[in-house]
Parts: structure tokens; C-alpha cells; sequence
């Protein structure tokens, strides 16, 4: 049966791996930073709360209470007639 790798392949991959491990440590905040960021940005804490829940939210209090026999009557909308003037005509004060 042969051998997979040689003692030094060993020697050389524990040699890089410590080099990698010490250079991670250095590296270790930065890293959870970024990480943290990153989570935060596809995950936002307002898709946190669960669906069912109620909490202080006025929107819902306020679509609530609207339903619940008040009735709003829609507006008539009418043109009122101003005194500006033409807008062809120039400014009567400087």
C-alpha cells in the first residue's frame, strides 16, 4: 500500500495551518464585525417579530378602530375661482 503524502508535505501543511491560525487571531474582530454587518443586512431586526404577534403598533390599532363602524365620506371636490389674474399679464409689483 502507498503512502497518501510524505512527512514533509505533513511538516509543511502543520507549518501553513499554524501560520493561517495566527494570522486568523489577528483577524478574529474584524471578521465578527463584517459578519455581524452582513447578517443585519439580510436579516433586519424588523423581520425579527413573528407574524401573529401584537405588539405597540399603531398602525394596526388605527386600521382597526376605522373598521369597526366609522365611516369616512368621501369629499366633494369643487374648483374655487381665485383672483390671481392671467398669467399672460405682467406683475403688478416689482
Amino acid at each position: 500500500m502507498k503512502k497518501r503524502y510524505s512527512a514533509a508535505t505533513y511538516i509543511i501543511l502543520g507549518l501553513a495551518l499554524i501560520g493561517v491560525a495566527s494570522k486568523a487571531l489577528t483577524l478574529i474582530i474584524p471578521i465578527l464585525v463584517f459578519g455581524v454587518i452582513f447578517l443585519l443586512y439580510k436579516f433586519p431586526p424588523s423581520t425579527w417579530r413573528k407574524p401573529g404577534s401584537s405588539g405597540r403598533d399603531s398602525s394596526s390599532a388605527s386600521s382597526s378602530s376605522r373598521t369597526q363602524g366609522k365611516r369616512t365620506r368621501n369629499a366633494t371636490f369643487r374648483v374655487i375661482d381665485g383672483n390671481k389674474g392671467s398669467s399672460d399679464e405682467p406683475p403688478k409689483y416689482h
